[in-house]
């Protein structure tokens, strides 16, 4: 057990120092040594781009290679149409990306770069058309970034693991389960058996494919978030909101005449009180999918957040690496936090997941009954 718990130090420690040595050596224009700022840090892991950035190499001098997938920058453009480029290639084109932003550059604008011991630095503010003006030229940016690709990824994930499952189900149809099938069938069946049977009841069945989809889907992008490499997909607004987007719909869809008249024609009620009642339930119709989409980007996010703060110890400590001494002497702290604090996040991992699928299941559920439903039951 003792040996275990020393490979985990260990790997703390390599990771830590890797992490160390990738964000310390930022300079500026001048060729000085910029101020480390936690922010910036936390912002640049935890933000959306078009640049899947992995690590940096050492080719001496204090001089990096960057490793990174730059991925293709594909948009409609009111000037040219659509546009295909790699991220060297826009120029050429007459566009420049600014802050994961595209710009039209103005008719034979040239950017200038000015390069300082590795630093790039961009001067945009006398090339590129203003948004505000008469020759402004409209950008629609359908590129690929970092979290659509990870979608992607957990996507051809989940298709391969349960296409095993469903292969060991055929395999050993009526024998115990073996290998991957024995791992996830107990989840499989407490998916079914305590989220959408008391719940969906006789509808169990026909929902029960979307819920277990949303569920893992969930829960492997938590995990791999907490992977190195890999962008943390659960704490990006736009994909917990997207989720939530489709279980609304999928709720409102599939409610029944007594959820739409409760709604819009509340029984018992005096009719001058209507009017309020109906802003009031589609108020309510609104806040469920939202309190599923915060609830799932705050508890990752949080998680993240505390995570790269207690690395970013290492960074303030050792004062942008001229400190090792300062460094060293606070790591036993830091890397503590971190293990606790990432042992932790694998478990709030499946717990969201489990949260978001109940949620939406007990909803759903919720939409569906009927009055006829509710006394029959009694």
């Amino acid at each position: 057990m003792t040996g275990k718990y020393t490979l985990l130090l260990i790997l703390s420690l390599l990771i830590s120092s890797l992490l160390f040595s990738q964000e310390s050596h930022h300079e500026d224009s001048h060729g000085e040594k910029e101020e480390f700022k936690i922010g910036d840090m936390i912002m640049h892991h935890v933000l959306d781009s078009h640049d899947w950035h992995i690590t940096d190499i050492p080719k001496g001098n204090g001089e990096y290679t960057p490793v990174a997938l730059h991925l293709p920058w594909i948009f409609y453009s009111s000037r040219d149409g659509v546009v295909f480029s790699s991220t060297h290639g826009l120029e050429e084109k007459g566009y420049v990306a600014h802050h994961d932003k595209l710009y039209a550059l103005k008719e034979g604008a040239h950017v200038d770069h000015t390069h300082s011991e590795g630093h790039s630095e961009v001067h945009l503010d006398d090339h590129w058309i203003e948004e505000n003006t008469d020759h402004a030229v409209s950008i629609w940016d359908f590129s690929l970034t970092k979290t659509s690709l990870q979608m992607i990824i957990i996507g051809i994930l989940l298709v391969l693991t349960f296409g095993a499952v469903a292969k060991g189900y055929s395999r050993n149809d009526g024998q115990a389960p073996k290998g991957i099938q024995s791992f996830f069938e107990p989840i499989i069946m407490f998916i079914r058996d305590d989220v959408a049977k008391p719940f969906l009841g006789d509808n169990t069945y026909r929902f029960l494919p979307y819920l277990l989809t949303l569920f893992f889907f969930i829960w492997f992008s938590n995990l791999l978030g907490l992977t190195p490499f890999n962008s943390n997909i659960a704490g990006n607004i736009s994909v917990t909101a997207a989720l939530a987007l489709l279980s609304m719909i999928m709720i409102n869809w599939n409610g029944s005449k007594d959820y739409w008249k409760h709604i819009f024609l509340a029984p018992g009620l005096p009719k001058f009180l209507l009017p309020l009642m109906v802003i009031v339930e589609f108020i309510g119709v609104l806040t469920k999918p939202f309190a599923l989409a915060i609830r799932l980007f705050a508890n990752i996010s949080a998680g993240h957040f505390m995570v790269l703060s207690m690395v970013g110890m290492l960074f303030i400590m050792g004062k942008g690496g001229e400190s090792v001494v300062g460094a060293t002497a606070i790591s036993p702290i830091s890397i503590g936090f971190t293990a606790g604090i990432f042992l932790l996040e694998m478990i709030v991992a499946v717990i969201q997941a489990f949260i978001f699928t109940l949620l939406t299941a007990a909803f759903l559920g919720m939409a569906m009954e009927s009055h006829d439903h509710h006394e029959a039951h009694h």
